[in-house]
């Protein structure tokens, strides 16, 4: 029987987290899914741990790079690996919400037009203790030049209009996501947000975020430029004043940016 949703997971050496998050998915209230893994060739011994698990539920089905491809390539092969036509992709670090893959069916069963929909985000830290909370906009038209509006950990997109736009850019390793929903912006296709909580989103020391974060900013502001220039989005005034303003942060230690941008974007309460 044809699953009815593709959750796709790729993996890089977080054997800590792994089980916690495999757990998050086989553990739904709604199971008809199939749950493709691929291991980014880890070496801390992930892939063992991804192996017993696809042994023990013929819903995994897992594969392994030769050698380490980064993650836009990892993306984009997972997509290619799934049989479904709505992808929802999952971190190795993080966890689901048990009811997240129930309400992704029924919003796509209830609301056909929307091609990108994503939820609000539990931040966590390495313990899984609750630190803050995430809630994204629902101005997206308004906000899409100034910085990603979608939830990349709690989203979910379908297949085919991911194909329409030519999938995640292999050039580009971060800031990836946000290049794939200006594209899919720019063909006029309906995106969302719920006001449900779905997700719980891993802070890590090591994270991207935190280790390259000016490399996450340089390619923030090369995405933004070519969604101008290439994808033909219009930018406002305050779309501009941002960009500026982005390349002020560029310039600034890394420590001081991390901080601004958790006292704007997470909150201590859900309210």
């Amino acid at each position: 029987m044809q699953a009815k949703i593709s959750v796709v997971m790729p993996v890089y050496n977080t054997k800590k987290f792994l089980e916690e998050a495999i757990k998050s998915i086989l553990n739904q209230d709604f199971q008809d899914f199939e749950f493709i893994i691929l291991d980014d060739f880890s070496s801390d011994g992930s892939f063992e741990i991804l192996q017993d698990f696809a042994k023990k539920d013929k819903r995994i089905r897992l594969f392994r790079n030769e050698k380490n491809e980064w993650i836009s390539f990892c993306r984009n092969k997972l997509i290619s690996l799934s049989k479904t036509n709505i992808i929802c992709p999952q971190d190795s670090d993080d966890i689901s919400e048990k009811n997240r893959l129930s309400l992704i069916h029924d919003f796509f069963e209830k609301n056909p037009i929307f091609a990108v929909v994503w939820g609000n985000c539990t931040i966590i830290d390495e313990d899984s203790k609750i630190i803050w909370f995430r809630k994204y906009s629902q101005n997206v038209e308004k906000i899409i030049l100034k910085k990603s509006p979608v939830s990349n950990w709690s989203v979910w997109f379908k297949k085919d209009v991911f194909y329409e736009v030519w999938g995640y850019d292999d050039n580009l390793n971060y800031a990836e996501d946000y290049d794939l929903w200006l594209k899919i912006f720019s063909k006029w296709y309906k995106i969302g947000v719920l006001e449900n909580f779905l997700y719980f989103h891993r802070i890590r020391a090591w994270q991207t975020k935190s280790l390259k974060l000016k490399e996450t900013l340089k390619n923030t502001l090369f995405v933004q430029n070519k969604a101008r220039k290439i994808y033909k989005i219009k930018a406002t005034f305050s779309d501009i004043l941002c960009n500026f303003l982005l390349k002020i942060l560029y310039i600034l230690p890394s420590s001081f940016v991390l901080f601004l941008f958790k006292i704007l974007e997470y909150k201590n309460d859900k309210r």
